[in-house]
């Protein structure tokens, strides 16, 4: 029963399996002041692995069960629940959940909502046309990085006035104090130097180009060994083309883990080769934890690595990669500027981008709204 002396506030998103997204709505969510906010969550698809981090906290789930992307009754369930619950805003994540969230809010009467662009959606054109026609039911879209912001102004045409940057935030104390893993544990031997890819193993992330550009740098480097943490549809590919190549023993693939603080404490670097990005958690975990970040030039990327302040940008083709690396891991002055430019990065996180301060920054847009209308 929502206490009459808070805000009811609604959060929508798309799915509650564990992500980048659907972490950062976790910290958002549990880490309001209940004693301002009463929040609810509405989940569009079934049950997810973090639903049960938001109901520990006492906040109720409420999951649509949606039956694909043409469930037509989608819709009127959803609306029906808000009209229940009665939010003052509903803060909606991720495509589905912003358009979905959008005409619900406006059938249930909905005072304010304020939706969630994460990326720059660059596969999907008819994405943006969707976000755009449905502009006039959205009071403000947080973006979590400039480039986004900036995507979404000049190639998905929303007007600027309805666009706000709040970056992600990062558990800093989590990462910096991690043990570092013990690789005999994995597998491995126990002074491997492993570089590290964190993230879904598809297209966006393109783990194919970090084998690609890693492949000629095991013939050199006995101790060097590429290690994935993250699931998706090219890890078949990636056992494949390492049996082929006879480097199976130097390639791992180790699924979803809860122990990334601790792979990122004992790794040499973490290698991010994304082809687009919005604000990518990796790069600032992997800076809170100190690891020394090489990502691929995009305009996320570069947001979240200061324009290279943080760490190193590269090309985004294979050979020119293994060159990148192959100088880098062979010279100790390399790696000493890498850690050095980590280490900036990481006082920088524990000063001005905990989660408590984004947090704080949507509370401070939330009471905004209000007050505006």
């Amino acid at each position: 029963m929502t206490d009459f002396h808070t805000i009811p506030i609604g959060f929508a998103i798309t799915e509650l399996d564990p992500g980048g997204a659907e972490r950062a709505f976790t910290q958002l969510v549990t880490r309001l002041d209940r004693s301002v906010w009463t929040p609810t969550v509405y989940c569009l698809s079934g049950r997810g692995e973090l639903a049960e981090t938001i109901t520990d906290t006492g906040i109720p789930v409420h999951f649509l069960d949606a039956g694909g992307k043409w469930d037509l009754g989608l819709i009127g369930r959803f609306s029906s629940r808000l009209k229940e619950d009665r939010p003052q805003i509903l803060q909606t994540f991720l495509h589905h959940s912003n358009i979905a969230g959008r005409i619900a809010a406006w059938r249930a009467g909905v005072p304010i909502v304020v939706s969630g662009i994460r990326v720059s959606e660059e596969r999907h054109p008819m994405r943006l046309r969707l976000d755009r026609w449905t502009q006039h039911f959205v009071n403000t879209n947080v973006c979590v990085s400039p480039s986004v912001a900036k995507f979404s102004r000049e190639s998905g045409g929303i007007s600027s006035d309805k666009l706000r940057v709040i970056p992600n935030g990062v558990e800093v104390e989590r990462f910096s104090t991690a043990t570092s893993i013990n690789w005999k544990s994995l597998g491995l031997p126990a002074d491997a130097e492993v570089i590290l890819a964190v993230g879904r193993l598809d297209e966006q992330k393109r783990p194919l180009l970090a084998f690609q550009a890693c492949l000629p740098l095991f013939e050199d480097n006995s101790l060097l060994h590429l290690t994935f943490a993250g699931i998706g549809p090219h890890e078949a590919k990636i056992n494949e083309l390492a049996n082929q190549h006879g480097v199976a023993d130097r390639v791992h693939c180790l699924g979803t883990r809860d122990d990334v603080p601790e792979l990122m404490r004992g790794s040499k670097l973490l290698l991010h080769t994304s082809a687009w990005e919005g604000s990518p958690n990796v790069i600032l975990e992997a800076l809170a934890a100190g690891l020394p970040v090489i990502a691929t030039e995009n305009p996320g990327n570069r947001d979240a690595l200061r324009g290279g302040e943080w760490g190193f940008l590269m090309l985004d083709y294979a050979p020119d990669i293994t060159d990148f690396l192959d100088s880098i891991l062979n010279s100790e002055e390399a790696i000493t500027e890498l850690k050095e430019l980590a280490s900036r990065a990481q006082s920088a996180l524990e000063k001005g981008m905990t989660w408590q301060a984004t947090v704080s920054s949507y509370e401070d847009l939330y009471h905004e709204l209000l007050s505006q209308r």
